[in-house]
Parts: C-alpha cells; structure tokens; sequence
C-alpha cells in the first residue's frame, strides 16, 4: 500500500515524462510548459517538505498517507475532467502538497511495523513504488493514450489513488516514531545532520536529468523515440528490483556501513554519467550502458537516501524524512531546469552533463563525509507485550 501511494503521489512524473506527447498535441502546449508542470511539483514538495516537517511524527502514518491519496486522486480527476494548462499546474500543486507528507508519513509507516534490521528495506520497497510506476507508464502508457486518451490515462491513476486512500485510513498503522533517549519524540535532529541533506540534493540533482532528459538527449542525437524508450525502461526496471536487492543485503552488515555503500553507489551513478556524456561521441552502445548504469543508480540511490536518513534520525523518522526532502525535492526543481537552460544556451549536451557529474561526485564525498563523522543512532526498544490477562496500563 505504502509503495503505491509513492508511484501514485510521484503522477506528475510518469505523466509528463511518458504522456506528455499526447498531452502537448492535444493542448498546442511548449516543452517549457510541460517542464513547468514537473518543476512546480517539485518546488511544492520540498517547500511544504520544510513547513511541515515538525508536524509529521505528531499526527501519525495514516493520516498522512490517506491525505495525499485523496489529494492525488482530486488532481488527478480534475485534470482529466477539465484537460487544460491551468488544471495541469493546479494538479501539480496540490499532489505536490500532498507528496511532502506520503513521503515521510509512508517512511513512519513502514518504519513502526518492522524491526530495526528490516528499516532499509520496508523503505527501499515503499521508494520502489515511483520507479515501478515509472516502468509500467513507460511501456504502458503511449499505447493506453493512443486507445483511450491522455485524459483516460489521468483517470485510471485517479481511480487507483481514490481506492488506496480509503485502504490507507483501514490499514495504515496510525504509530508515531519511538521515544528518543530523553522522553521526547525527538524534534531535534543530530549533529551533521545537514551532511545527510547535502548528499541526497547533490544525487537527486546529478540523477534527475536521467530521467527527465535521457529520452530526449537521445532522439536529439538521432535514436528513435521507441529505441529511447526502451533503453529507459531498462534502467528503471532493472533499477525497481536492484533498489530492494542491494538494502536488503546492506541490512546483513547493518547500518553502520549504510552511507559509505550509499557513496559507493553514487560513484557507479558518476561512472554511468560519465560514459553517457562520452557516448553521445562514440555511439549508443555506450550510451545505453551509461543510461541503464546511471538509472540503475538513480533508483538504488533513492532509497539509500532514506534508509541513511532513517539510520541517522530514528526517534524523529518523519521530521527527518521531511526535512532531507525538502533538499532532494528544491534539487529535483533546480536540476531538469538548469539541465535545460544549459542545453539551450551551449546548444549540445556536453556542458549539462558536465555538471551532472559534478554534482554526483558532490554526492559521493557528502556520503563519505556522513560516514565518517554522524554515525548511526539506536532507536530505544519497543516495550514488551503485555501478557495475557494483564490490567490496561495506565495512560
């Protein structure tokens, strides 16, 4: 449930991304419109990421999840009743507002009903959400459009975010974070916490042009729109079963090592860029490799994010998630756009991809330098059950 409230709360993306051919033909919109649509779900995100990150652990998982589905699936229906720009960028804001909260109310979720061995993957399996949804609009989505319209689409996706919100509110633990050391629910996050915040807007910055300019980078060098495609949904499919793959194995060593295999991680993602920047010279051989091993990190990496922010911030797990993703999400605004203005200004890719490597490498050492210097905290254990028979305990 908690991993497709992430791929239904992340809409925007697999609807611009993977629809939005249709959508500019149907509208006569620019692809500066389109990347609106996208920049402004992000900005949303972590701006409300930031407002609402002290209010997360108070009111519970359930709430929050159920809240957004809601949200998702009002936007979502009004742009496919309405299918006009506006409606589009009011969509945007209003899933935007709402993805800030699933995205660390799903993280309190999965966190309060698993043991602390298993915290990196229940998270890497929620997070698996937004790439599987990704996978499935990629290979599904343009032929669904061509049969039943963009708008049919949209409301297909409202229509399964109306029905998770209502198995939310029956399934969804309503548990907040355990007590930290000193009574209180943790509002204070540890020292060095901003190191965490720094290497998860570096990556999402040196990633998200994979995603959002991989497909037209391609075709611009002359791959066909279905070749293109498919070397994307390799990546991000391979990438939905490594993200789960790779955090249950680092759980065997457990979280003490997590960010150093984080930084690990990004450096595969830095190698994967630099062979698609230098494949757009020698050929696509080399370009599909470098595409599918940057995805391959772009979607291990999402959850690493997490799980690091978990392990760093145990008694404060929503405040914590919520204020890492006010950084990755203002970087996922800044990155698609920044991409862009270079492409048009330089008029070739090789100064864009440039700077992506760069900020992976950023990545890389925020990572090691988490490593090194805000080691893991232990969360307090549960109470024990209550044997049977056992008065209720006072409140």
């Amino acid at each position: 449930m908690s991993t497709l409230a992430m791929g239904l709360g992340a809409a925007p993306m697999p609807i611009v991304g993977y629809l939005g051919a249709a959508i500019r033909a149907d509208l006569g919109l620019t692809g500066a419109q389109l990347g609106l649509v996208v920049g402004v779900f992000y900005g949303v995100t972590g701006v409300t990421s930031l407002l609402g990150s002290r209010v997360v652990d108070r009111l519970g998982a359930r709430w929050w999840v159920a809240g957004d589905q809601a949200l998702t699936a009002a936007g979502l229906a009004a742009v496919a009743a309405v299918g006009s720009f506006p409606a589009l960028l009011v969509s945007s804001v209003v899933t935007g507002c709402g993805y800030a909260f699933v995205n660390a109310g799903t993280s309190v979720a999965v966190t309060a009903v698993s043991r602390p061995d298993q915290a990196a993957t229940a998270v890497a399996v929620k997070t698996a959400g937004i790439p599987a949804l990704l996978t499935v609009t990629a290979l599904a989505g343009p032929p669904a459009a061509e049969a039943v319209g963009w708008r049919g689409v949209v409301l297909a996706m409202a229509g399964l975010a109306a029905v998770n919100a209502v198995l939310a509110l029956l399934w969804v633990p309503s548990r907040r974070p355990a007590r930290g050391p000193a009574g209180d629910r943790g509002s204070a996050l540890p020292r060095g916490f901003v190191w965490v915040v720094l290497a998860a807007t570096c990556f999402v910055v040196g990633t998200n042009p994979l995603s959002a300019f991989l497909v037209v980078s391609l075709v611009d060098g002359g791959v066909s729109p279905l070749t293109a495609g498919l070397v994307s949904a390799t990546g991000t499919g391979a990438g939905t079963v490594a993200m789960v793959v790779v955090a249950h194995r680092s759980e065997r060593r457990g979280p003490l090592p997590r960010a150093g295999t984080a930084a690990r991680v990004c450096l595969v993602g830095l190698g994967g860029t630099l062979l698609l920047w230098a494949g757009t010279h020698l050929g696509l051989a080399v370009v599909a490799v470098g595409a599918v091993a940057g995805l391959l990190c772009a979607m291990v990496g999402a959850g690493f994010a997490h799980a690091v922010t978990v392990d760093r911030a145990p008694h404060a797990v929503g405040r914590a998630t919520a204020v890492m993703s006010c950084g990755y999400y203002l970087g996922a605004l800044v990155s698609p756009l920044g991409f862009g203005a270079l492409a048009d200004l330089t008029g070739g890719y090789d100064l864009p991809w440039a700077v992506t490597a760069a900020a992976m490498a950023l990545s890389v050492a925020s990572y090691t330098v988490v490593q090194r210097r805000v080691p893991p905290a232990v969360a307090a254990p549960r109470p024990a059950a209550e044997p049977a028979g056992a008065p209720p305990a006072q409140r």
